[in-house]
């Protein structure tokens, strides 16, 4: 019963060394909710060739500066609504961000004379300036936080110039859709270096029975700065 007695005594005498901590130790606490994470991409474009896959302009450039806005509301840590339109994000196992763009400096190299079809009448160019909004945009990210970040961006918006683009008989306003391909590399923890090759597209829709179109191709690049957004929408 010794045996017994002293067995029974080092169990409550551990029991009473060990009650005080667990009893005064305290649950950690829950961890903050995430917070979405915005980035403005300061940026500008560059196209080196127009064909005809949607537009008919066969001798025409644009070039465009202006800045993206990214942000990552897309997400069920930070609403239910983002939790379903994240879906196509979960599919391709990426990070899927809303994007927004304002392009206050958009130039159109495009020839000086063309019909309605914008086939060039003369060898001369002219250039056409504009502006252009992009209100409806998404961006796939790969491998988020990593050095080197894979990535694909597709944009829907219109365009505006100071006079019709590529015809005579053709529009101010011009409906566009870009879409890109391209990496983004780490320069320092708030600052990314972003290039990409492009695909862009604008045109009227005929809405006046003219419409030339114009589809180049280009290269996309700029400097991408990362903040934290300051809510939830």
């Amino acid at each position: 019963m010794s045996g017994f007695r002293r067995g029974c005594a080092s169990i409550l005498t551990s029991f009473c060394l060990l009650a005080p901590p667990l009893l005064n130790a305290q649950a950690p606490p829950n961890p903050a909710p995430a917070v979405g994470t915005s980035e403005l991409f300061f940026q500008g474009y560059a196209a080196y060739q127009c064909f005809k896959f949607l537009g008919g302009d066969t001798r025409a450039l644009i070039y465009y500066g202006g800045v993206e806005y990214d942000r990552h509301n897309l997400g069920s840590h930070l609403s239910t609504l983002g939790h379903y339109l994240n879906f196509p994000g979960k599919l391709v196992h990426a990070r899927m961000d809303y994007s927004v763009e304002f392009l206050p400096l958009v130039i159109l190299s495009q020839p000086a004379l063309a019909d309605k079809w914008g086939d060039p009448l003369t060898p001369n160019q002219k250039i056409v300036p504009g502006m252009a909004l992009t209100p409806l945009g998404f961006r796939w990210l790969w491998r988020d936080g990593k050095m080197i970040k894979p990535l694909y961006t597709i944009k829907l918006g219109g365009v505006v110039f100071t006079q019709k683009a590529l015809a005579p008989n053709a529009t101010y306003a011009n409906f566009t859709i870009n879409s890109s391909v391209g990496l983004q590399a780490r320069l320092t923890q708030r600052t990314d270096l972003r290039i990409g090759y492009e695909f862009h597209h604008f045109s009227n829709d005929y809405v006046n029975g003219s419409n030339p179109g114009l589809d180049t191709l280009g290269i996309n690049f700029g400097i991408v700065r990362h903040f934290k957004a300051s809510s939830k929408w």
